[in-house]
This record gives C-alpha cells, structure tokens and sequence, in this order.
C-alpha cells in the first residue's frame, strides 16, 4: 500500500498554468507493496507505475509547486505486516493518504484500519469483493475514506461472459475453482451467479485446493463432460496448467478466466492459452493518447512494456495528484486535509492508461472495460471494448 503525506506540492501532472499556491512543500508518498513473497510480481510492476508517475509530475513542476518524494514499503506479502504498516504511516508519519496493499487478503485488514482513522486510501490491485464500498463486511455500511482504481471481479466476470456469450451463444460449462485462495473462491462463486442469466448451464464445479498435486485427473473430469466453455477461478500458475493438461486431452473449447489470465499466465500457457478471454481493467495495445504516452514512458524507464498492475499503480498515483490539487490543502490540520483530500477524490475526472477514469458513488472504478484473447506468444489481443457510457448507461 503506498502512504500519500502531503508536506507541500505544486503543478500536479500536468498543472499547466496553475499557481504554485503549494511551492516549497512536499508530497511524502510512502508505498507498502509486496515487492516479496506471493504478491512479488503484482507488487514490483505497482510500484514502478507509481514511481513512472511521480517522477513525470515532479519533472513538470510538482503538484501546484509541491514535489513529490516516494519510499517503498515491503510488507513480504503479509497481512499482518500490511495493516500494521498502515496504521504506523497514518499515525506515526501522519501521512496525507494510503495506496494499495498489493493483495485483497492483505485488504480486508488494511482497509478498516484506515476507515477508522478517517484516512483516505486507493485500493491500486485488488479485484476482489469486500473491497468497496463495504470494507467492514459484514456490516454493510458504505466505507467512505476506501476507493479503488482496480476492475473488480464482480464487474469484470459479467462482463466478460455477457461478452461471450453474445459472440458464441454458449450453452454448457465447467468451473475449476481453488477453494482455498480467497479471490479465487469469491469469482467462482461470481461464475456460478452469473451464468444462468446468459443460457449456460453449469455441468460441474471441480473445486481443489492450491496444493493439489494430480490437476491433470480433475481436468480429465471436466474433459469427459464436454462443455463449451470451462471457467478457471485459480491462482499463480494454475490457469496455465488446466489449459495444458485440457488441450493435450483433446478439449477443443473456450475458456473464461478473471483478473489470474494475466501476462504470466498468457506466456506459461503458451499456444494451449490462444483464445483465452478475459475482462481486463487495461489493454496494452490501445491507442488513447493517455496510454500510448504511459507504454512509451514505462518501456524507456524499465526496458520493458509495463502491464495492468503498473497501469494502475502509475493511474493512482495520478489520480492522488490531480485531487490534491483541486483539494486546497492548508498543509496546517492534517485531519481536515486528508477529509478535504477524499471530498476532490470523489469528483476525479482524467485521462488515464485505462481511459477516462471517474468513481462511482461507491468509489469503485467507473472506466472502460478491454474483453481480450490470449494470443499463444504470452500476449493479448482485443475482442471488444466497453465504454463507460455503456457501462454505467
């Protein structure tokens, strides 16, 4: 999770024209991310996007003057280790604002701590449920200080077997789900919601956990029902697994997947992943201005094409600069700053990677939704694009 401490700013990425009503401060951004452990590959590309993202703004003059510094925090993946992270950086470092953690499970502890000491924080790649607005469920009274800049599954999963159905008219399938990784489970349970709405019946639900070591035989399960369609709610590498196992087994069909079809599953899966269709908060190849500036920028900085994580995490970065801006920080009552701060967040309104970015009511994300394929060569291709007007029509 990154910590936003103002202690001064100026133009925010791109304040072009703007006073320097915040020069000689300084925006203290402090990132706890898991740069380690499980979350290692999500949290590494987070905190690239973000520091791509303050380097820009601190190039063009700040946030209206004020610079922004950025510390990297690594919570090893923890939970733990996250929510006491979180609550040392909002009371000890009295910072502005928080971002992440890296993982939903490190979520549901972090994003209470700072509900209740009235500290904004933006949810930077958590996809899962209970993120907002209720992240003190079970109560469901809406959190107000929690956003989040990542597609959540229960937006994305839909969307993404709406999509599918329409193009193909499925009637079939089979989820494979982990039932003891969290996210996991909470998507397979989105599949089986959203299925019947579109037509498909649901033939098997093959549940297993992550140590299981004979996945080849549970695909053979799924194999002999000869569905259309098989559903994977897995973690890591398991996805991949399941589409070889399927493929050298004959299993000739689609298969959906949530936010785990990411850019290492896409290259361990290889030809047997081609066609593979997910929803997608971020598509590498689309060509808004705003996206083609931020692959260009992150490619030079890194040496190689960033992906929906750093997207995210370069997006939040910008999204915490624009509402300081528009905030009118006193840099004197830090209480008052951080409500002024989650007030400007609430009527954000810019161009991002992802494409036009707002919040909904609930803070969740309001932006475009990217239907893509795996392209067999560890990429993705696109399908269909879904617009925010359509969306939230």
């Amino acid at each position: 999770m990154a910590a936003v401490m103002v202690v001064a700013c100026d133009s925010s990425g791109g304040g072009g024209g703007a006073t320097n009503s915040y020069a000689g401060k300084t925006i203290k951004l402090g990132a706890d991310l898991s740069v380690t452990g499980a979350g290692i590959l999500t949290g590494v590309q987070s905190r690239n996007g973000m520091q791509l993202a303050v380097d820009q703004i601190n190039k063009a003059g700040g946030v209206l003057g004020a610079k922004i510094v950025l510390h990297v925090n690594d919570d090893a993946s923890d939970p733990a280790q996250s929510a006491a992270a979180a609550r040392t950086m909002i009371q000890q470092d009295q910072d502005l604002a928080l971002l992440g953690p890296t993982l939903s499970s490190s979520a549901v502890m972090v994003h209470p701590v700072a509900e209740s000491l009235k500290t904004p924080i933006l949810a930077v790649s958590t996809p899962g449920t209970h993120i907002v607005p209720d992240c003190l469920f079970p109560q469901t009274t809406p959190c107000r200080y929690v956003f989040r800049d990542s597609l959540g599954e229960q937006a994305a999963i839909p969307d993404n077997i709406q999509s599918y159905a329409a193009d193909a008219h499925p009637s079939t399938g089979v989820l494979f789900v982990t039932q003891d990784d969290r996210l996991s489970s909470d998507d397979g349970k989105i599949v089986q919601d959203t299925v019947g709405t579109y037509k498909i019946t649901l033939l098997k639900t093959i549940a297993f956990s992550t140590t299981e070591a004979h996945l080849s035989s549970l695909v053979a399960q799924g194999v002999k029902l000869k569905p259309d369609v098989m559903f994977i709610s897995s973690p890591g590498g398991i996805p991949a697994e399941i589409m070889v196992d399927a493929r050298q087994q004959g299993w000739q069909g689609q298969f959906l997947g949530g936010s785990d079809f990411n850019t290492a599953v896409s290259a361990q899966a290889g030809t047997a992943g081609t066609g593979a269709q997910s929803a997608s908060a971020w598509y590498l190849g689309n060509s808004l201005p705003s996206n083609t500036e931020f692959v260009a920028a992150y490619t030079t900085a890194y040496k190689r094409p960033p992906d929906q994580f750093a997207a995210q995490g370069y997006a939040a970065i910008k999204i915490l600069a624009d509402s300081a801006k528009r905030a009118k920080l006193t840099f004197k009552d830090l209480a008052g700053d951080r409500e002024k701060l989650r007030t400007a967040m609430e009527t954000v309104n810019i161009q991002t990677p992802m494409g036009p970015f707002q919040f909904t009511s609930n803070h969740d994300v309001k932006q475009t939704v990217w239907i893509t394929r795996m392209d067999g060569q560890g990429g993705f291709t696109l399908v269909h694009q879904i617009a925010t007007t359509l969306r939230f029509a």
